[in-house]
């Protein structure tokens, strides 16, 4: 297995879930996720470069994950697959999605979760010094409380959240091709920009069906067992399909 994906247990007679993290995350952010799932999917999740256990150079560029992504899964997609992606994760899946369509690679569904649509201008935020940078993250809920007490941590991770919003800040809408998988939109209530913004995701998708749960930007951790829940209908969903079509 490449550096870039994990795979909690291998289970190779369930659909797939690959996960993708939001900015700063990496494969163990998914492991509750996994530990919920684990009877219905083989969930591997995504190490992104210079995350985790990762050692390659960090990348600032939407694009450029989503290729390198494509690249790792291509010899690994034999069978139905799902990809999940929360936050910066979204908009990875979202053009990992265009690319495998171009080469005739269909997922069976994908999940975009707290994510505003492509063509959203994002705030810039990575000129800041690194507390204001961090600050503004905190204040979002994307950072745990013991984490952002803990300096030395903090100055750890710091680069590799600074090299993730620079992705999400340059990132330009270029390729409107339009999704032909299923699409599930999931949304935070309290998530006030996600919601306000993601009826903009209808046009970039044939079908989208949309979910929102209790919490903010981070229900998929303050309110994991609903969002498990619904993931489980989602791939238990995906499964009657593939058996209808076979």
């Amino acid at each position: 297995m490449n550096q870039l994906l994990k795979t909690f247990e291998k289970k190779s007679d369930l659909t797939q879930l690959i996960c993708f993290p939001f900015a700063g995350g990496y494969s163990a952010s998914y492991r509750p996720l996994f530990e919920q799932l684990k009877d219905v999917a083989e969930v591997t999740a995504a190490e992104p470069p210079g995350h985790g256990t990762n050692l390659m150079p960090l990348e600032s560029s939407i694009d450029r994950l989503a290729e390198l992504y494509k690249e790792g899964l291509t010899d690994k997609l034999n069978r139905p697959f799902i990809l999940f992606g929360h936050s910066m994760g979204g908009l990875v899946v979202y053009r990992l999605t265009q690319l495998l369509e171009k080469e005739g690679i269909y997922p069976a569904a994908v999940v975009i979760s707290a994510i505003q649509p492509p063509q959203t201008k994002r705030q810039m935020l990575t000129h800041l010094s690194n507390e204001a940078f961090v600050q503004h993250i905190a204040e979002m809920g994307g950072i745990p409380k013991e984490l952002l007490e803990n300096e030395p941590m903090m100055d750890y991770f710091t680069p590799s959240l600074r090299a993730d919003y620079k992705a999400l800040e340059t990132f330009q809408h270029t390729d409107q091709s339009i999704i032909d998988t299923p699409v599930h939109l999931f949304n935070g209530r309290q998530d006030e920009k996600c919601m306000q913004d993601a009826s903009g995701w209808l046009k970039w998708a044939k079908t989208i069906e949309r979910t929102n749960f209790d919490g903010g930007h981070m229900y998929i951790n303050t309110h994991l067992e609903p969002f498990a829940e619904q993931m489980r209908q989602v791939i238990e969903l995906t499964a009657k399909q593939q058996l209808i079509r076979h």
